[in-house]
């Protein structure tokens, strides 16, 4: 099985400054496996792993991320986004990662919010939302991927989402959506495994 030129890159803060205090490490991928059930329409599904050529040492800015609690819909938590996405709709790509904080909201309430943008959107609960009534604050065109953290009561930090997609950025009663982890729990130990 040839793998795709896929090159990980972690650590990684700036993108215009060579001279950063904590380098980042390049990787390429040695194997890749996409959900067998992701669906390109729906976005159902949407998340992969991908296995590195070679181990990466763990820093002071490299280190990884806990799996969720099983069943823990998150409603009520702030989640910690992160990405070098669009800081608007259309707008400029930032050299610089960018950091927000978001309420999750309940599934339902996620569904409630686009009915009252006009949007009649199907959120399962392999899906979670976050962001606020009022918009002003999103993920947007190149975050797709990346993270969606929340911070435990004993400080370590879990991975509740992979963001996936949404309808514009910022935009009133249009929250976020992405992957929740703890529906797909299974299907990464049994993958890393192999």
């Amino acid at each position: 099985l040839r793998v795709p030129q896929i090159r990980i890159r972690v650590g990684e803060y700036d993108f215009s400054s060579v001279l950063e205090p904590f380098p980042f490490v390049e990787r390429r991928a040695k194997k890749k496996v996409v959900h067998p059930k992701y669906n390109f329409f729906t976005y159902e599904n949407d998340l992969a792993l991908v296995k590195l050529n070679e181990p990466v040492e763990f820093k002071p800015h490299i280190a990884p991320i806990c799996l969720p609690d099983d069943n823990d819909n998150l409603v009520g938590h702030n989640a910690t986004i992160t990405g070098w996405g669009r800081l608007s709709e259309g707008g400029v790509l930032p050299s610089m990662m960018q950091e927000l904080q978001m309420p999750i909201v309940s599934n339902q309430n996620c569904t409630n919010m686009f009915l009252a943008a006009g949007r009649r959107e199907y959120i399962p609960d392999i899906f979670m939302c976050a962001g606020f009534e009022d918009g002003g604050k999103d993920s947007c065109q190149g975050d797709s991927g990346g993270p969606i953290q929340v911070q435990r009561e004993d400080g370590r930090w879990f991975l509740a989402g992979i963001i996936s997609w949404g309808i514009g950025c910022g935009e009133p009663n249009l929250p976020g959506v992405s992957t929740r982890i703890s529906k797909f729990k299974d299907w990464i130990l049994e993958n890393i495994r192999k």
